[in-house]
């Protein structure tokens, strides 16, 4: 069994069949923290992405100072997905909200994927997007409320 098989059953990995899975084990690692570790800072280099196993994960974003949580992740979402799209710093940090094991997947191994397994490879994309779109979008409506309670 690969460390990528759970996917199998997640909601949100739905379009990936066993040969897409297979390819996938091919290029993820495993790693475990424990609650309270910091997975990654925010502002550190981009170079992999996280699927959570087992666990959950806070995404902080320091305003003025102070942590705030912007979200808490469960198994079968994943995060830290832009460093595979820009490579650039982290917009928010991660830490393991308790103990938590995710699959890794870096910026390196997925442009392998791609060479090897294109047809995976636009899956994964396709699946990426379709997060980031409902992200943004719920970012938006957030915006809204905080404009509505600012005026």
């Amino acid at each position: 069994m690969g460390v990528a098989d759970f996917l199998l059953g997640s909601k949100g990995f739905k379009d990936l069949n066993q040969s897409d899975i297979d390819a996938f084990n091919s290029i993820c690692t495993e790693e475990s923290f424990k609650a309270g570790e910091t997975i990654f800072q925010e502002e550190s280099p981009g170079d992999k992405m996280f699927i959570i196993k087992t666990g959950s994960v806070k995404i902080l974003k320091k305003v003025k100072g102070k942590e705030n949580t912007l979200a808490v992740l469960n198994p079968g979402e994943f995060f830290g997905e832009m460093a595979l799209l820009d490579g650039l710093p982290r917009s928010a940090a991660a830490k393991a909200n308790t103990d938590t094991t995710v699959l890794t997947i870096t910026r390196d191994n997925y442009n392998s994927l791609r060479q090897k397994y294109p047809q995976t490879a636009l899956k994964i994309i396709d699946i990426l997007i379709k997060v980031l779109s409902n992200r943004l979008r719920q970012a938006n409506k957030n915006l809204e409320v905080i404009q509505f309670w600012i005026e």
